[in-house]
This record gives C-alpha cells, structure tokens and sequence, in this order.
C-alpha cells in the first residue's frame, strides 16, 4: 500500500490474464511444523495480523482455496495450519509454496493511500501534459517510496512525496506529477 508521502508493501504478482482475479502473495511457506499440520510461515506483508482463522487464501501456483484454522506467532514468522490438514505428511506438500489473497478482498484505503499493484502501470504526466511513461516499479527507500517511470528506452525516478506528486486518478489511471528543476 503506498501512502501520500509514505507506503505499505504488498507485492504484485504479475499481471492477470484478462478477466482473471489479481493475486497479491502475503506468505511463503517454508516446511511443516511438528506433528499436527503446522506449516512454517515466512511473512510477505506489512499487515500479519490481519492472517487469522477463518480466512481464506490461496496456496500455490494453481491458487488453491484453503481456510486458515489455526495461526500463531513464531519468532519473525507465522505457524498456520488449513482446515483438513491434520498431520507431518499432508503438510508437507505445501513446502515453499506462495500464499495469496485476491485484491478484491482488500481492506479500502483512506483517501490519498494506494496500494502498489494500484499505482503499477498508471500513465504519468507532468501538469503541462507532457507524456512521461508508465510506473514499471516502487522502489522503497528509507526516506519516501520513488515511482520507477519508463517510456521506450528512458527511466525516469519520482519520489512519492507530495512535492511532487500532485494527483493520482485511478478512474482515469493518470498519476500527474511536478517535475522538479534541480539547480
């Protein structure tokens, strides 16, 4: 999620086909956990609590649903265990899958906050209306979140601060900006 001037990360994965639900991956499993199902979880979101029973996610490469049943902390990671996964084995055959929520299920934003796969691919113009490209990539940096702008073969890199960014239209998917004049 990017805020006007600072950001959430959630990490795109990839363009979907037309017609198809865009995934955001919010964890990778790493191995299973004791006896009982547990699966070792490595965090890929700013927002862990938000996984918690009842849940449903998708594991995999072919987005199979599963409803968390049980989540609990552990040191810089989750343990999770799926409904109908009750031991070593089962659990076992979800090693380092991608864990992914559907953006449709969001939470909704306050206004002036994006999530990033919002500002991916958004046409970006200067206030004169001088065509500068696409946002390829955000790159987060310690200090604000920067815009990865290409068109052809040029690159440009736009802090998102609100110096510089004047208006985001997703209606219009438009981010207008204020080239800034370096002396």
């Amino acid at each position: 999620m990017a805020q006007s001037p600072s950001n959430k990360k959630g990490i795109n994965n990839g363009s979907p086909k037309k017609g198809e639900p865009l995934f955001l991956t919010i964890g990778k499993i790493r191995k299973p956990h004791g006896v009982r199902g547990e699966l070792l979880v490595a965090v890929l979101t700013e927002f862990p609590e938000r996984i918690k029973p009842g849940k449903k996610v998708f594991v995999g490469e072919g987005k199979i649903e599963r409803k968390i049943e049980t989540v609990r902390f552990q040191n810089d990671g989750l343990l999770i265990r799926f409904e109908g996964i009750e031991d070593r084995d089962e659990a076992g055959s979800f090693r380092n899958e991608l864990i992914y929520i559907q953006t449709a299920n969001l939470p909704k934003l306050s206004e002036n906050e994006y999530y990033y796969h919002d500002l991916l691919n958004m046409q970006v113009k200067t206030e004169k209306g001088e065509v500068l490209g696409s946002v390829s990539e955000i790159l987060e940096t310690g200090a604000n979140d920067v815009l990865v702008v290409i068109k052809e073969e040029k690159e440009y890199l736009f802090p998102f601060i609100k110096q510089v960014i004047l208006d985001v239209n997703k209606e219009e998917n438009v981010i207008l900006i204020k080239k800034q004049e370096w002396k």
